[in-house]
């Protein structure tokens, strides 16, 4: 959840180190938000948008359905009691990520790619802190699949009893 968040809150500064306009950016920024609801990748593609919205929408379809997982998420691993008391200290995780990757990676990074007149132009402003941001959503997206296979056993044995009980 963390690169999602530092991602839509760089998204101005990508935009324009991309070499977008200040319309085209700020239009991009709204895309993550909109990317959320329903729009798909073909979609842009065949209407031949670039890269920022792209990027921005695909951000927001990743993003946006883990808000809504985490509620699950968190009782099936730590169970329903103090389940509000276990899911507030986890919703913590995404301010302290967002802070982690937004100023001490992506900032610092772009600080140090800073040239002239305080402005990074071009894709090596941002392609080691999109690095490091995708290494850690792999890393997470591997402990979710441990996960999986850990539980997988256990869900299997609830459904067929709930479904022995129903026959």
């Amino acid at each position: 959840m963390a690169s999602g968040l530092a991602t839509v809150n760089n998204i101005g500064q990508i935009g324009e180190s991309l070499g977008y306009t200040i319309r085209e950016t700020a239009f991009g920024t709204s895309l993550p938000v909109f990317g959320r609801c329903y729009v798909s990748d073909q979609f842009l593609h065949a209407r031949g948008w670039g890269a920022l919205y792209v990027g921005s929408v695909l951000v927001g379809i990743c993003y946006g359905p883990q808000w809504s997982l985490m509620p699950t998420i968190t009782s099936e691993i730590f169970g329903v009691g103090n389940m509000g008391s276990i899911f507030n200290t986890i919703t913590i995780a995404s301010p302290v990520g967002s802070y982690i990757f937004s100023v001490r990676v992506v900032g610092y990074i772009y600080d140090k790619e800073v040239s002239e007149g305080n402005k990074c132009i071009g894709t090596q402003c941002f392609i080691l802190s999109f690095l490091i941001m995708a290494s850690a959503t792999v890393l997470g997206s591997l402990e979710a699949l441990v996960l999986f296979f850990r539980t997988t056993n256990y869900y299997g044995q609830v459904v067929h009893r709930r479904i022995q009980n129903v026959l």
